[in-house]
């Protein structure tokens, strides 16, 4: 997302919201519910609900987060062709404060409700389905917003099971607390794994610790392993995973992006010990060594299949030109070095300059000869040669310009095109001379 886009984009989020007041209540759990012809399957379970409602008491509740921001959250569970529904409410007139869940099943052209039960909180945080078994149907995870904590969920997991009607009820396998989740194959046995994050605040001092269970063949959710992370923790900003290959056998990696504060962010790597059978953090004291006031998360930024750790590392250059003042906000460039760890042996030097004022990476393999500075007058950021002895800008190589979609300006080619404005770019006679071609900086660029 465009940093300068975000005021006005929030705008146009308020009026809708402002717009759109009225609230949607349920319907009689005990109700065969005929779909009317609508346009899309989600469309056909929410007129149902619309209009079959028989408690005006009893309101619709949304996933806040996740894939699955709706009250009706379609999935095919079993892989049949035919998507099951779940459905989360609450009712104002019960004494009882928490959230319900009901599964709901096509059945003889109409909608059953075959399971309705009582959630773990009091809203309902994200929705996921992953196939821990391996049995081909999907278990369901729901992590549950807690009455008095902003950060803490209990994550829930249901089976579903058929039952004597030819239905499917719901099996509750476990709760467990969490921050964070997220599902992979870690110890490499070919099924899924449950990934949490959990900072156990109970004692006198944090504790932060990941987690990872798997289902056993008698439908236990088991605790496999656990290791203690950083404690300087405070929220867990993205979890992502790869898979590294060692000799006829393979292990995950697992890239947990944690904030450390309002405005810093750093990065755990914990990988599987294939000899030992056991989790082990790859960095010690991360809080530290990969600690960032940016906020830019692991990703390959060198296209080998691995993920690498963004690192701050100096830019040459003139200091007082590396910030801009912009919505009385000051953006810093800076430079970055991606870091290989554990597994990764595809050793490159790959270093990219960040831009947060127009959020993207550029590939920068120039360091100590090129430089940047921003011209206010162009509304572009500079490319020109540097001389690190006399300490002084040179010529001007190339530039990059934003222009978003209301301004008619147009700033040399089209690097890229989002849904906000487009990116420009311009290379001048030196940068042509000095070897920058058009698919260089084609190539170099990467929307953040």
């Amino acid at each position: 997302m465009k940093i300068r886009k975000i005021l006005s984009l929030i705008t146009a989020a308020a009026l809708v919201i402002v717009c759109s007041g009225c609230s949607l209540n349920f319907f009689s759990v005990e109700s065969l519910l005929a779909p009317p012809v609508q346009s899309g399957k989600n469309g056909e379970v929410q007129a149902a609900f619309n209009s079959l409602m028989k408690n005006e008491k009893i309101q619709l509740k949304t996933p806040v987060s996740g894939d699955f921001q709706s009250s009706f959250v379609l999935f095919d569970i079993n892989g049949d062709g035919v998507d099951e529904s779940l459905v989360f409410y609450s009712d104002s007139s019960s004494v009882e404060s928490s959230v319900r869940m009901a599964l709901l099943e096509f059945v003889d052209e109409k909608w059953a409700i075959s399971s309705d039960i009582k959630g773990a909180g009091s809203g309902v945080f994200d929705v996921s389905f992953t196939d821990l078994d391996a049995d081909g149907v999907y278990e369901i995870f729901v992590s549950w917003s807690l009455f008095d904590n902003k950060t803490t969920k209990i994550i829930s997991i249901y089976a579903p099971v058929v039952d004597s009607r030819g239905l499917y009820s719901l099996e509750a396998l476990g709760n467990e607390y969490c921050n964070s989740k997220s599902f992979a194959d870690f110890n490499g046995d070919l099924r899924n794994d449950l990934i949490l994050v959990y900072l156990d605040d109970t004692g006198n001092f944090q504790k932060s610790f990941l987690r990872l269970f798997s289902l056993s063949q008698n439908r236990e959710l088991v605790k496999y392993a656990e290791v203690q992370l950083d404690s300087a923790i405070t929220s867990v900003a993205n979890i992502q995973s790869d898979i590294i290959k060692a000799g006829h056998e393979s292990y995950s990696r697992l890239f947990i992006d944690c904030q450390k504060n309002d405005r810093m962010i750093f990065t755990e790597m914990v990988y599987w010990d294939i000899n030992n059978s056991s989790p082990v953090r790859a960095i010690m004291n991360p809080s530290v060594s990969t600690a960032r006031n940016i906020n830019v998360k692991c990703q390959d930024i060198d296209a080998d299949g691995y993920l690498e750790i963004p690192v701050f590392t100096k830019l040459y250059g003139d200091e007082k030109q590396f910030s801009v003042t912009d919505y009385d906000e000051i953006y810093t460039f800076t430079l970055l070095d991606w870091l290989n760890e554990k597994g990764d042996t595809n050793h490159r030097d790959i270093k990219t300059l960040y831009n947060p004022l127009d959020s993207y990476l550029f590939k920068f393999p120039w360091n100590g000869k090129v430089s940047v500075r921003y011209d206010s007058v162009r509304n572009a950021l500079l490319f020109c040669e540097w001389n690190e002895q006399s300490k002084t800008y040179n010529a001007e190589l190339f530039s990059i310009a934003y222009r978003d979609s209301s301004d008619e300006e147009v700033y040399g080619k089209v690097l890229y095109e989002s849904q906000t404005g487009t990116y420009y770019y311009e290379i001048t006679e030196n940068g042509e001379t000095f070897g920058i071609t058009d698919n260089e900086v084609i190539s170099s660029f990467r929307i953040v």
